[in-house]
């Protein structure tokens, strides 16, 4: 086989298993969230929400491994970052607190939001506290992990890296959509989506500049705090 035809088709190829990989991990969290919040809540739609996540956060790695045959790596930020890292997570916390202050206070109703935080085993300072440290320190380099690294690169197989960036937010901001859905009416969850696919551009295009998902991760967390804040505002304190 010519090199030029080797090569033409190890890109096919390359792209084709870009393509599936999207395909299996796109979908997981929004079908997760879905039957868990829309069509079969209680056991049924936990197990399934449990199969999404394990999907979302088992599959790239186990594709890193049997299919890109490549080895486990830190995403060490080799190129810096931080700096920016730590900026862009400030002004997007203020912009939260800025939005929360101007509109949120007259969109959410704070009896129905700790009737459901009751519901939903929040209804203790120290529970909630828990539940936030995990969001804010662990979930969010998982989602930096899967977002940014994962997708990004597989993205990135298929269009240009601007368009790569872009795609990945949207993929990110889906699941959050169906979330916000079953919490809030439409205009703040609408809202609180246009918030996250800004985060999730903010956090792809540092991963693309860096080569890592740490300073994306730093920005999260910081952004995730901010939120959780307001959260325990309405929740524990005076909304």
């Amino acid at each position: 086989m010519p090199k030029r035809h080797a090569v033409q088709v190890s890109d096919s190829l390359d792209r084709r298993k870009a393509a599936l990989a999207l395909l299996l991990v796109v979908p997981a969290p929004s079908i997760g969230a879905a039957t868990a919040f829309w069509l079969a809540p209680g056991p049924i739609g936990q197990a399934v929400y449990a199969a999404g996540k394990l999907v979302l956060y088992g599959l790239p790695l186990a594709w890193h491994l049997a299919i890109d045959r490549r080895a486990l790596s830190w995403s060490p930020p080799r190129r810096g970052g931080f700096g920016l890292g730590l900026l862009s997570g400030l002004a997007l916390s203020a912009c939260v607190g800025i939005a929360w202050l101007a509109f949120g206070r007259g969109l959410v109703d704070p009896a129905a939001l700790r009737a459901q935080a009751v519901d939903n085993g929040f209804d203790s300072a120290l529970r909630y506290l828990a539940i936030a440290a995990w969001l804010s320190l662990v979930n969010s380099a998982l989602e930096e992990y899967v977002f940014r690294w994962f997708l990004v690169s597989r993205w990135r197989a298929l269009v240009s890296e601007r368009a790569a960036i872009v795609l990945a937010a949207a993929c990110f901001t889906a699941h959050h959509v169906v979330v916000l859905l079953a919490f809030f009416e439409p205009p703040l969850a609408i809202a609180g989506s246009g918030g996250v696919f800004v985060g999730g551009l903010v956090w792809s295009w540092l991963y693309a500049r860096t080569g890592s998902i740490w300073p994306g991760w730093l920005s999260h967390l910081l952004v995730d705090v901010a939120v959780l804040a307001v959260g325990a505002r309405i929740l524990f304190g005076a909304a």
